[in-house]
Formats: C-alpha cells, structure tokens, sequence
C-alpha cells in the first residue's frame, strides 16, 4: 500500500482490483495486454468505464474464442450491454447452429421475448431483431440440398419456439 506524501498526490480508484489495474495499465502503455478467462469480463467493465474502445473490441475477441452451449446466451446479453457487435454476431451465429438445443431452454425463449420488447411501437407481425439475425445465419451459405433441409428443419424449430411463447413474426 502506498503512503502519502505531503507532495504526492495519491489517486484511489474503486471497483477494480489490482490484476485488472496492471492489464489496464499495461493496455494503456503497450495497446495490448494479457486476457484470460477469469479477467476478462472485470477489464471489459473498465475499459467501457474509462473509455477505451481498442481494448473492449479485444476483450470482445477473447470472449468470442470462449463461446460455447453454456454461456452463448450469457455472452449475446454481455456483447448487447457493451455494444460489442462483432462478438454479438458471432454468439448469433453459434445460436443459429445449435439452435435445437437452445429452444428446450427458458432463458433463450425470455432473450427472444426482451428483444421483441425493445422493438419501439413493436406490431404483432414485426420482426425480432434477434430472430431475423439468427434465420439469416441458419439460411447463408446453404448450397447443397441437404443443406437447405437441414436449414428449413432449424427453421421450423424456431417458429415453434415463437408460437409456443406467442410471438408472430
């Protein structure tokens, strides 16, 4: 701990500890810095706190190497609060591929129902933000025929997810 000096000014910063600090610092010197699993998400909140897009846009890049089945949902919500639209597009694409597993899940259904919510004057038939990007990405680069049967089934299992939960879109 550093002591005062009467000609010293010392800076106390709160809600961020030291490991987070020293990566922030060493961003702020080098423009890059060490990103692991368990710091990640702490020097996302400080760089979106003090401003520093460069790293967000890194921090969003190690989360996007870490997407998988459990924590999709968790890093779509964490890309939408932080504006984080590469990483954003990226969850959306790893829904669309394994979207049969996701509809058997509360939370996934909860996402799709907040997002129409956000539509501004949302009619019955408008669409779903979240629902138009992951259609698009279940239907681009299908070229084969059994790959146009496998994009109308994955199709079929999200329009049943948005009847079940009364959304029309």
């Amino acid at each position: 701990m550093l002591t005062s000096q009467p000609d010293v000014p010392v800076l106390t910063l709160h809600n961020i500890s030291s490991e987070v600090f020293i990566c922030l610092l060493y961003y702020i010197y080098s423009d890059d810095t060490e990103l692991f699993p368990d710091n990640v998400l702490d020097l996302l909140y400080v760089a979106d706190m003090y401003l520093l897009p460069g790293l967000k846009r890194l921090c969003g890049g190690t989360l996007a190497k870490m997407i998988c089945e459990d924590n999709v949902l968790q890093l779509w919500k964490t890309a939408k609060l932080f504006r984080l639209s590469r990483l954003g597009d990226q969850c959306k694409e790893w829904m669309a591929k394994s979207i049969e597993k996701l509809v058997d899940r509360a939370e996934f259904a909860e996402i799709i129902e907040e997002d129409a919510r956000a539509v501004v004057d949302r009619q019955e038939t408008d669409s779903i933000p979240l629902v138009d990007d992951i259609r698009f990405h279940i239907t681009s680069n299908v070229q084969t025929f059994s790959a146009i049967e496998e994009a109308n089934q994955k199709l079929q299992v999200l329009e049943q997810l948005l009847v079940s939960i009364g959304l029309e879109c």
